[in-house]
């Protein structure tokens, strides 16, 4: 019969990891024989007896995918991410066991714990934002196949699947130059994120690319409060309006894009026929809710999930998998106004 005492409770006793407790329990040998006296010394001192059932498992898989996130199950603009994971992996005959450290990263490693002591064959840590991570939060999880989604390590490596940013900005300008705009003012997120360097990067690349006007970037992020993050937005457009007579605006994401829609609406400036308004997620619950709906650059993460899941199961994938940004064009997006596309 076994104790009520817990691995977990054996490796703080022991001064150990999760890991290293497990991995004694399915081969001694693996482990000093320093290591190997704290653990047994602290099963004996806790009665802790190994369950037989567990123990036969060793090497066998059990098909269950192991998620780590920081907060994509408590964010509505992520659970396309965790529709696509499950999507893959039931194709795949795998099944998911997801984490959450609701952005705290002193949870993680705890989390990856307790996932390896379920068996895991593989592990996915998937963040919020696009954005790097630190490769220390997943040490653990050393002998386990491991996947970022929406993040990466610096030096790649672990394989990883992102969005192209880059490209999907790149293509949502050269959408309003096609259609003759060249006054467009980009309202960006915060410049220390990730997905606002690549997207600006994109915008200037458009640009370049067509020998056409790079657009005016302002700072549409920030100045707002916990209640409300675009709390300075109708300010803000009232001034690039006067400084800038744009033709165009985008949007850091779709709900700045909702809020300008708003702030034009206010001012009866007509949304598209006298200024186009792009935004950017390609959220489902904003953009067939703005008037007019949102022509918007999605991020793919219903592609991502279902890739990051598929690359779990592949153990010869590496490197950076980007998936494109598309734009889904609707009727917030039109024409430049007749001589007011031109500087």
């Amino acid at each position: 019969m076994t104790s009520s005492a817990t691995i977990y409770e054996v490796a703080a006793a022991a001064n150990v990891s999760v890991r290293t407790v497990s991995r004694y329990l399915n081969d001694p040998t693996c482990v000093s024989t320093k290591t190997s006296a704290l653990i047994v010394g602290a099963m004996q001192a806790l009665k802790y007896r190994p369950s037989i059932a567990a123990r036969s498992l060793k090497g066998v898989k059990t098909n269950l995918i192991g998620v780590v996130s920081d907060r994509i199950t408590t964010s509505p603009d992520s659970f396309e991410l965790i529709k696509g994971l499950q999507l893959s992996a039931k194709q795949q005959g795998k099944r998911l066991l997801i984490a959450e450290s609701g952005g705290s990263e002193e949870d993680i490693p705890s989390l990856i714990d307790e996932l390896i002591e379920h068996r895991v064959d593989a592990l996915i840590f998937a963040t919020h934002f696009h954005r790097p991570v630190d490769i220390a939060l997943l040490e653990r999880a050393d002998d386990l196949r491991v996947v970022l989604l929406n993040c990466y390590a610096q030096r790649g490596e672990y394989a990883a699947v992102v969005p192209d940013d880059e490209q999907g900005a790149r293509d949502g300008l050269s959408h309003l130059y096609e259609l003759n705009h060249r006054r467009v003012v980009v309202f960006e997120l915060f410049a220390d994120m990730r997905a606002t360097q690549l997207r600006h990067r994109g915008y200037l690349k458009a640009a370049a690319d067509r020998k056409l006007p790079e657009p005016v970037f302002v700072q549409g992020s920030g100045g707002g409060n916990a209640d409300d993050e675009f709390a300075n937005i109708d300010a803000l457009v009232g001034e690039v309006l006067q400084a800038y007579k744009p033709t165009a605006i985008v949007a850091g994401n779709d709900k700045m894009a909702a809020r300008i829609i708003q702030c034009l609406h206010k001012r009866q400036i007509a949304v598209p026929q006298d200024i186009s308004v792009l935004g950017f997620d390609d959220h489902p619950m904003l953009v067939h809710a703005t008037d007019p709906p949102l022509t918007s650059v999605r991020l793919p993460y219903l592609q991502m999930g279902m890739q990051a899941a598929r690359l779990a199961c592949d153990p010869s994938s590496k490197g950076k998998l980007k998936e494109p940004c598309d734009v889904q064009t609707r009727a917030s997006v039109a024409a430049a106004p007749a001589g007011r596309g031109r500087r």
